[in-house]
């Protein structure tokens, strides 16, 4: 056994000075148990592997608990107190130091102020790159979520709640009147979710529905979200009336339609979902204006209407959905085509997942009419004695559309009907489609609570800072600049002038550039120390940043070289504390052959097919579809590995990384340097083999980017399938990140895992000529990305 020599921990105590919290005196030391003393020659993680400093808070009351809790998780092997004072640090090694979500419980346990890894002390050197950072998911426990709520999958609603957590966004109440057949007021899905509502055909009973269709509606935009049941809603903060016109049969009067309509308003709805369509030859123009009014008086009043736009099979858009001032929804496939049952024309507005015959949108479903769930398309499913019934049609894009309003409404109420409306037809997603079939595009749930956040500007790292000997090397390191926000935020940055200094890609001492979410601004420094004598050498980039609203922030790069033998290494490092933050890095990880590895031979933009030794299940969180499981891969020479359920269809430009969810193919894919690759250049060598029972690995060994890749260089890195469906990405040697200009960074690359068809899928980063998310990774760092955070 051996233990920290006194010397260096007092450096280390003096390195986390400014994160302890008070302990109290008394604390008896520990010493480290089980870890090795790193040979010179040793290549070092980043942390020590399944250690984490925690720093308990005495004054919450709650210090017996936190410590019950972490001994549950691990076990005490180390603490510290800061010479000249009565603070202490203790040092825990976890069982299981992989469990992201049990890692954020001790987080955000009462009584821990903070918890972090043990980080290595290194000797004195240049700062590494931060690592990439996978995608932390939101993750819904229903039990139909994950296997059949595609059109929430598809439209990022997952994505959209996670921000809405994320930023601690505040939801308030939204009242969202759905015109329809009523509503199942003992559906458990729906409970505390219902207002009295009104029925139109019986004006003395409740509006309950005994065709299943309201229900069925009401469910897509509101039902009860993480209750361990049924399915998810896509709205989380709303009530829903339900104003019954139509009847058991599923017809109901135009007259009651305009009374539901002005009702609607006039009772405060703030969306009014209608799911109805009237043939456009079945009704007189004086119908049509007195529709109309009624829409423009809800209109008046502040309330969004959406409709559906018909199922006229390619026919026109029918009534209310073309008619001005409502939101007209275009049906799709979970393969983004136009379902073959909705309507064009140039009055539809935006597009949401309504399926087809063979895949539709399951949903609430009444219990006192179960048998009404049949047709083409239909499937009733059960669960506690609740039911859902599986339908398409434009009447279920619909309320996907009605739902996002409903998000956007509740996190920024003074919104308008307009302004919510343009929200979601700007972020509409492009997939290919003409206006005239899906109006601006795929409803994205994420993109659309993007546009609201705040554009807080975010500087990765916030400094550099390098400890270097006399002589050292020059070094370039890439600080990145981006938002949360797609609000645009314009950058201005005053370099301050410094011999050992240089901003490669900003001509002279100033610049200025635009950046928002996936358009980041980069800044790559040239720091040239060789000639420097020993001391601390400082400069900066002060930065200014004016928001859309003419808001005006200030920020700084600061840039440290301490020079001289007396200097320890110091960096950056990012805190996890309770309530928030990231999951620590992982420490890197190479995998070894045992035997010979089996080299695989591919032609220059092909792939070749690999047996996997056991089934992999490529499926992401909570998935239980045995289709999602693959006994084999297809290697690509571009750095990826595709997978396919049936017949494997070829990537056909598999060169051109592009940014996940990729819609076509590879529909699934673990994309572990994601470029244009050509191994034939440099004689690299792309391999395969089994390093345990739980493991395989495709290895790719000095693989060099192709001809006309600028700069070009040499990629050495691992793919590791888990047999448990986790993936592991290992980086040996990759290029650096370096910026062409302010909003260019080469290598471009992908890096992440996409599941069943794009549905589900993690991205740490994306890197191409038009979009930046993330950063690349740097040599010698590994990735985990857990089954269960493909989301």
């Amino acid at each position: 056994m051996q233990s920290i020599h006194p010397c260096c921990r007092w450096l280390w105590a003096l390195a986390f000075a400014a994160l302890l919290v008070a302990l109290g005196p008394g604390a008896s030391p520990l010493y480290a148990q089980d870890r090795p003393e790193p040979q010179p020659s040793a290549l070092l993680p980043e942390a020590w592997p399944g250690e984490y400093i925690v720093a308990l808070e005495p004054e919450s009351g709650e210090v017996a608990t936190a410590q019950a809790q972490l001994a549950l998780a691990g076990e005490l092997i180390d603490q510290v107190t800061v010479c000249g004072s009565n603070q202490t640090l203790q040092v825990w090694r976890l069982h299981d130091p992989d469990a992201g979500a049990a890692f954020q419980a001790l987080a955000d346990a009462p009584g821990i102020a903070s918890i972090e890894p043990n980080w290595v002390v290194r000797a004195a050197g240049a700062p590494a790159p931060p690592p990439p950072t996978p995608e932390r998911p939101f993750v819904f426990n229903d039990t139909f979520y994950a296997s059949h709520q595609w059109p929430l999958q598809r439209s990022s609603f997952a994505r959209a709640w996670q921000l809405v957590q994320e930023r601690n966004l505040p939801l308030q109440k939204v009242r969202v009147a759905v015109i329809d057949s009523g509503v199942d007021f003992n559906h458990p899905d729906l409970a505390g979710r219902l207002l009295p509502g009104f029925n139109y055909i019986m004006t003395t009973t409740a509006p309950i529905d005994d065709f299943g269709h309201g229900t069925h509606v009401a469910g897509v935009i509101a039902a009860i979200a993480n209750n361990g049941v049924g399915i998810a809603g896509g709205a989380p903060n709303v009530e829903i009336d339900p104003l019954k016109m139509l009847g058991s049969n599923g017809g109901g009067a135009t007259a009651n339609l305009i009374r539901a309509i002005c009702d609607a308003a006039d009772r405060g709805a703030h969306v009014i979902n209608m799911s109805l369509e009237i043939p456009t030859g079945a009704i007189s123009l004086p119908t049509v204006n007195a529709i109309q009014q009624a829409v423009d008086y809800a209109y008046a009043k502040g309330s969004l209407l959406v409709a559906a736009a018909g199922n006229s099979n390619g026919g026109p858009v029918y009534y209310p959905a073309r008619l001005n001032h409502v939101v007209a929804v275009a049906a799709l496939t979970p393969e983004n085509t136009r379902a073959s049952y909705s309507a064009v024309g140039t009055q539809l507005d935006i597009a949401a997942g309504g399926g087809s015959f063979t895949r539709s949108v399951l949903s609430a479903w009444p219990a006192s009419v179960p048998g009404k769930c049949t047709g083409a398309g239909r499937v009733l499913l059960s669960e506690g004695g609740a039911y859902y019934c599986t339908v398409p049609g434009t009447s279920m894009a619909a309320p996907l559309v009605s739902a996002a309003a409903a998000l956007l409404k509740g996190i920024r109420p003074a919104l308008t009907a307009d302004a919510i409306e343009s929200i979601l037809k700007q972020t509409a997603r492009d997939i290919g489609l003409s206006q005239v079939e899906a109006g601006a595009g795929l409803l994205d749930a994420e993109a659309a609570v993007r546009r609201l956040l705040s554009a807080d500007v975010r500087i990765s790292p916030p400094r550099i800072d390098a400890s270097l000997p006399p002589g050292a090397p020059p070094f370039t390191q890439t600080v990145i600049l981006d938002s949360p926000s797609l609000a645009p935020v314009n950058v201005s940055g005053v370099i301050a002038s410094a011999p050992w200094l240089k901003v490669v890609n900003a001509a002279g001492s100033s610049f200025a550039s635009g950046l928002s979410y996936g358009a980041p601004l980069y800044l790559t420094f040239a720091i040239s120390p060789t000639h420097l004598i020993t001391g601390v050498y400082s400069s900066a980039v002060n930065l200014t940043f004016t928001h859309a609203d003419n808001s005006v922030q200030s920020n700084a790069v600061s840039l440290t070289v301490s020079v001289g033998d007396w200097v320890t290494h110091r960096t950056y490092l990012p805190l996890m504390t309770g309530g928030g933050g990231q999951t620590p890095p992982r420490a890197f990880e190479w995998e070894q052959p045992v035997g010979a590895p089996t080299v695989l031979s591919i032609q220059s933009g092909g792939y070749v097919t690999v047996p996997l030794p056991f089934a992999f299940p490529l499926s992401g969180v909570g998935a239980i579809d045995s289709a999602a499981t693959y006994t084999q891969a297809y290697v690509y020479e571009d750095g990826f590995l595709a997978f396919a359920g049936g017949a494997f269809a070829p990537v056909a430009e598999s060169s051109q990384n592009r940014c996940l969810p990729v819609l076509d193919q590879p529909a699934q894919a673990i994309f572990g340097w994601w470029a244009d690759l050509d191994p034939d250049l440099s004689g690299g060598v792309i391999s395969a083999f089994q390093p345990a029972p739980d493991r395989f690995v495709i290895q790719y060994e000095d693989v060099a980017s192709a001809a006309g890749v600028e700069p070009p260089y040499t990629v050495t890195f691992q793919i590791v399938l888990h047999s448990n469906g986790d993936v592991g990405l290992n980086y040996l040697a990759v290029p650096d990140a370096v910026a062409q200009d302010l909003g260019e960074l080469t290598p471009e690359v992908t890096v992440g895992v996409q599941a069943r068809s794009g549905l589900f899928y993690n991205q740490a980063t994306c890197i191409t000529l038009s979009e930046g998310f993330g950063r690349p990774p740097h040599s010698q760092t590994s990735i985990l990305i857990a089954r269960k955070d493909v989301y």
